[in-house]
């Protein structure tokens, strides 16, 4: 989850009113999506070791191993076309609050009946607070307070051309969405 912070953290203040792929800016805040669709032929599976090997369309290959609350792997077979969709979406306020700093997480997994075509949904949410320190905008540098109260002094993207707008004692929330889909389409 530390890494994950970090992680949005930079960029959070990289485009804290920036621009980076597909995002709708307020004045003290960002909403990005990114949606990545892959397809994908099933070249082996392993039942006994609930592994399954892909051939994507770029010609490369990876072997996943398959969560046990997958029930129908036993209807995946050799040659059969899937179909993954990747979301992930970053939403962000800047603004001035006296609220305490934290962070929380939490999962959703919905798979296939068993009988039914095989397929699963899967979203974690990841919520994130914490508040600015410090910022140099000439040397394009960060210092924050993260949930746990240690402090960070992160490098930003010389991309960012409004950092000064960022001010000390300004706080950010922040939460981050990742989903993935996956269906059969044989």
């Amino acid at each position: 989850m530390k890494t994950v912070f970090t992680m949005i953290l930079v960029f959070v203040l990289v485009s804290a009113r920036g621009a980076m792929g597909q995002a709708a800016a307020t004045d003290r805040g960002i909403d990005e999506v990114d949606v990545v669709q892959v397809k994908a032929t099933v070249e082996q599976v392993n039942l006994e070791k609930r592994k399954v090997t892909l051939r994507f369309d770029d010609g490369s290959k990876k072997t996943f191993k398959v969560d046990k609350q997958v029930q129908n792997l036993d209807q995946v077979k050799v040659g059969d076309h899937l179909k993954a969709t990747y979301t992930e979406e970053l939403v962000v306020e800047v603004g001035k609050s006296n609220e305490t700093l934290g962070s929380a997480s939490g999962s959703v997994v919905n798979v296939a009946p068993k009988g039914a075509k095989p397929g699963i949904v899967e979203a974690d949410i990841t919520t994130l607070g914490g508040k600015i320190l410090a910022v140099d905008a000439q040397k394009h540098r960060v210092t924050i307070e993260e949930p746990d109260g240690k402090k960070k002094t992160i490098r930003v993207s010389k991309k960012v051309n409004d950092l000064d707008r960022l001010k000390p004692g300004e706080t950010f929330d922040m939460a981050l969405t990742d989903s993935v889909a996956i269906e059969i389409v044989k």
